[in-house]
């Protein structure tokens, strides 16, 4: 296998793409706007929909599909290597930010149905595979992904939001500001939360169903790029045995939800470290350190969480002597090669 057409897409340092990750959101904001319009319209309203992704690109789909299904749209998202085949009455939308992840690609090419790709690069298999095409516009991006995150959760949740409310909340076009501003307010805790994960000897990463999500992605960012043990766990999931393993050395990143205050208090009693992301009323005991979020709906909260875990293992691959730009394992035949 060669990776060399999807490396030759040009990727941008991972420090670089954080700094400028704020800025660029709201530059594109408007336009992903008009784009998410015009590839609704010709999709239509459907009355179902499947969501299919891998990696990073999976977890950008959940709070859209979980928004969808609880707005009258049944909705699934599924793992690509896992999805199978999908006949003429599915609606597909597929989400891979290189348009040349080989699973999800497979599926698009086998489908019969209606068939929309979601891509940042623009001229990529995936796109060529799709009856419609919403682009990202080609952003610049780091290898493990910044924007190219970021920016996919804002135009499948703009994607989603047309739908279920005819356009997309006029709240997009100043996510990049507030993001800029969360990102300076919360840089002390950036900072805190780094030490506590070279501290660490494992991390669970916990989100309730609906934003399972956050989970995904951050412990995939983490692994990527500070090269620490993180898995991610559903909140209900955890609490049936899998929180058993916790050590004085453990690491537990929450974010909150409805089940998260029994998560959160019998980790306490036993003296555990906890990050919580919380969007509500912070009533936690000292051992708890909460990242108070300020997102406007669930849809921006995947990207909220996101920027500041992209600074954490930013800082946490620094102190570890670790270039975030270097992957151990590259070329594992994930991405399809000029030709296939």
């Amino acid at each position: 296998m060669s990776v060399k057409a999807f490396l030759r897409q040009g990727f941008i340092p991972f420090g670089e793409a954080v700094a400028e990750e704020t800025g660029r959101l709201t530059e594109v904001a408007p336009m992903l706007r008009e784009r998410a319009l015009a590839a609704a319209a010709e999709i239509g309203r459907p009355a179902r929909l499947t969501f299919i992704g891998i990696g990073a690109s999976l977890a950008a789909l959940a709070a859209p599909v979980a928004h969808l299904s609880a707005h009258g749209i049944p909705s699934i998202r599924l793992n690509a290597a896992e999805a199978g085949t999908f006949g003429d009455g599915a609606t597909l939308v597929a989400l891979s930010q290189s348009g040349r992840s080989r699973e999800t690609v497979d599926v698009m090419r086998a489908a019969t149905g209606r068939r929309l790709a979601v891509v940042n690069v623009t001229g990529s298999p995936m796109a060529e595979a799709a009856d419609s095409v919403l682009t990202l516009g080609d952003l610049p991006d780091s290898l493990a992904s910044t924007i190219g995150f970021t920016a996919s959760a804002m135009a499948v949740s703009m994607l989603a939001e047309i739908w279920t409310d005819g356009e997309p909340s006029a709240a997009w076009l100043s996510l990049g500001e507030r993001l800029a501003e969360f990102r300076v307010a919360r840089s002390a805790q950036a900072e805190e939360i780094a030490g506590l994960l070279t501290a660490a000897s494992v991390i669970d990463m916990v989100a309730p169903a609906d934003q399972i999500g956050v989970a995904e992605g951050g412990a995939l960012l983490l692994r990527e790029v500070a090269r620490v043990p993180v898995a991610p766990f559903e909140t209900r999931q955890y609490l049936h045995g899998l929180m058993e393993s916790t050590n004085p050395t453990t690491l537990h990143v929450m974010l909150d939800g409805a089940d998260d205050g029994q998560v959160v208090r019998a980790l306490g009693s036993l003296g555990r470290r906890i990050v919580e992301f919380r969007r509500g009323p912070v009533s936690h005991d000292e051992q708890t350190l909460v990242v108070p979020i300020e997102a406007r709906s669930p849809l921006e909260v995947p990207i909220f969480v996101a920027v500041l875990l992209q600074e954490v293992a930013l800082r946490s691959a620094g102190a570890r002597g670790i270039d975030p730009d270097e992957f151990l394992f590259l070329d594992t035949g994930t991405k399809l090669d000029d030709g296939e």
